[in-house]
């Protein structure tokens, strides 16, 4: 092979391995050459007008680029003072009104939806890019409206009636972020959900300064995902806020592909609260009284205000419905961080992200109109509600329910529950079961005289709700019995516990323990290894969270069990070398050793005191 061939071949291995090395470099580079637009909507046409001017000095900190364009439109409080620019490093650029429509003057309205949708579709086309973000500026009071101007404002309607005219055209927004107070709200979420893959909301009022603008922009030019880069601009803005701000400060990114299933499941949960609204009206009120409240009208943390009913109410099948409602929350809030300031006298310490509206009022024609009040009946159960906040009281029928364990074999294990129930009229009486791990277990129709028997399945404690309802399905009377309901079993856990060479261990401990850490039963193993307990559940252990231990000192085994059933096999190697039978034996040999040489001691001792003594004579 000759010398040039040679340097060929030497030449592509290292540009080979110089590539190797680059790759991972050029994989998350790939993220940071998306083009971005960022588009703000800066509605300063109120008391917000002397802060417009840092929020703009804070983009040009970073400026428009060949991967980034910031284009505003921003109105001040005067008179014809609308301005259309590109933010530039250090400056801006006119761009002129007239470009996004000949018919628009020095004066516009940020509170009609039209002035926000033709300024995003024309931002769009002028500016194209992979990525798009715009943002909402100005005050905000949560579902009634945000970005004031001399009176009028972008109410829920006229947000669905914006957005939905952008994606008309076929453009999805990436993030949409409300530099605005109390937007963080299921109703705003739900509005815009169409219409952008995620929104940055905020739960409780905005620091009058707004977001961080040089921070948010320069996470749109670094690595990461859309939801990473959103997430990266909610732990910016804590961070800014904890050394700046008088306020509490919430915010979260929501998945907005997962606002349907979340009404979905606020749907279902308001379609029985609404049945229920005359008997719990106290419990509803006392949990809206303790739930954490926001800066704005009526609004509160939807997963707080749920788990304080679930705790006031203590009903059942409210609380599956909740446990719907959290899990969706959950999906839809990506990331969110919150933080209570000292100063302020609202805090923020139960903030999951997104707040719902609970006035003590029926809703009213403005709140109807919102595409989340038009899908859910959550208003119709404010509207239950509502006249309750001015004359509580509960709405019962006296029914007498009596719930007792019952062993249905005669084996001397309870396995069963009997239900004894009698109310007057022809009303329904229904009957819940739960099971040991809280889920729905039974849901019987009964006569509302009589008595029920039910057989119980896993092993544990249950719990027995019974409604009394009418032929509307309003709830009557309501009682949950959770003591003394078990379904007991014998389990019987077995094993052998072995050398490594395959040789049973004799007298070895081998012990139950609950999750706490306490041993439950224990044993030790026969002459072959083998070892047997027997254990009640859930009179001995509630049969769940266990683990079994073999052995003692620092070489004992554990054993993961979770939950117990009837029958249970489990076998135990040790990884020691040394057959416990034999060290058994050693110490056996050890023992006899000892005891020999007390009894020689003894006996060498009174012959040396038996001659001592003759020897004196």
């Amino acid at each position: 092979m000759d010398r040039g061939a040679v340097r060929l071949q030497i030449a592509l291995v290292l540009a080979a391995l110089i590539f190797s090395a680059l790759a991972p470099f050029a994989a998350q580079a790939q993220d940071a050459s998306e083009k971005w637009t960022f588009m703000v909507y800066m509605s300063g046409d109120s008391s917000l007008d002397d802060n417009m001017a840092e929020d703009i000095r804070e983009m040009q900190l970073v400026g428009s680029s060949d991967m980034l364009d910031i284009i505003v439109l921003t109105d001040s409080s005067g008179y014809s003072d609308t301005r259309l620019i590109r933010v530039e490093p250090g400056g801006t650029t006119e761009l002129g009104l007239g470009s996004v429509n000949s018919s628009w003057a020095a004066e516009l309205d940020l509170g009609e939806p039209e002035t926000l949708s033709q300024f995003v579709i024309w931002a769009a086309r002028a500016y194209p890019a992979d990525r798009y973000m715009l943002d909402l500026w100005g005050h905000g009071n949560g579902w009634p409206g945000v970005c004031p101007d001399k009176g009028n404002y972008l109410d829920a309607p006229d947000l669905s009636a914006a957005f939905g005219a952008i994606s008309a055209t076929g453009l999805q927004i990436d993030i949409v972020s409300l530099d605005a107070c109390q937007m963080g709200m299921l109703e705003i979420a739900y509005e815009i959900r169409g219409s952008a893959d995620y929104a940055l909301l905020s739960q409780k009022d905005i620091p009058v300064a707004g977001w961080p603008y040089d921070l948010f922009l320069g996470r749109l030019a670094g690595n990461g995902t859309v939801a990473e880069k959103g997430a990266a601009m909610i732990d910016d803005y804590m961070t800014w806020g904890r050394a700046n701000s008088y306020y509490s400060l919430t915010l979260a990114l929501i998945d907005l592909s997962r606002m349907d299933a979340l009404a979905g499941a606020v749907d279902n949960y308001s379609a029985e609260a609404i049945t229920m609204a005359g008997y719990f009206n106290t419990e509803f009120a006392s949990a809206r009284g303790l739930t954490e409240k926001y800066d704005g009208n009526a609004q509160y943390d939807t997963v707080h205000l749920l788990e304080n009913i679930d705790n006031e109410t203590q009903c059942m099948s409210l609380r599956i419905l909740a446990d719907g409602v959290r899990s969706a929350v959950s999906a839809a809030v990506v990331h969110e961080d919150s933080w209570s300031a000292a100063t302020d006298p609202e805090k923020a310490n139960h903030a999951h992200g997104l707040s719902v509206w609970f006035p003590m009022t029926a809703p009213g024609p403005d709140y109807l109109a919102t595409s989340f009040a038009q899908d859910t009946q959550w208003d119709g159960f404010l509207a239950a509600m509502a006249p309750y906040f001015r004359l509580p009281g509960r709405i019962e029928t006296p029914y007498m329910a009596t719930v007792s364990p019952l062993d249905s074999d005669g084996d001397g294990l309870l396995d069963s529950v009997r239900i004894s129930h009698a109310a007057p009229g022809q009303d329904v009486a229904n009957i819940e079961v739960y099971g040991p791990d809280s889920s729905l277990f039974a849901d019987e129709t009964v006569s509302t005289e009589g008595t029920t028997d039910i057989p119980l399945g896993a092993f544990g404690a249950y719990q027995v709700a019974v409604y009394l309802r009418d032929a509307n399905r309003t709830l009557l009377n309501y009682s949950l019995f959770a003591e003394g309901l078990v379904n007991e079993g014998l389990s019987v856990i077995t094993g052998r516990v072995q050398s490594d060479n395959g040789r049973g261990q004799r007298w070895v401990q081998v012990a139950l323990l609950d999750a706490d850490g306490e041993i439950v039963k224990s044993t030790v193993t026969d002459t072959s290894g083998r070892y047997r307990l027997e254990v009640v559940i859930p009179t001995d252990t509630d049969g769940v969270g266990l683990r079994l231990e073999c052995g003692l000192g620092p070489d004992r085994m554990n054993m993961t069990v979770g939950s117990l059933e009837a029958e249970n096999v489990y076998d135990f190697i040790l990884e020691s070398g040394i057959d416990v039978k034999w060290i058994v034996r050693a110490v056996g040999i050890l023992n006899l050793a000892g005891i020999s040489c007390i009894v020689y001691w003894a006996a060498w001792g009174r012959e040396k005191r038996s001659k001592k003594f003759s020897k004196s004579q």
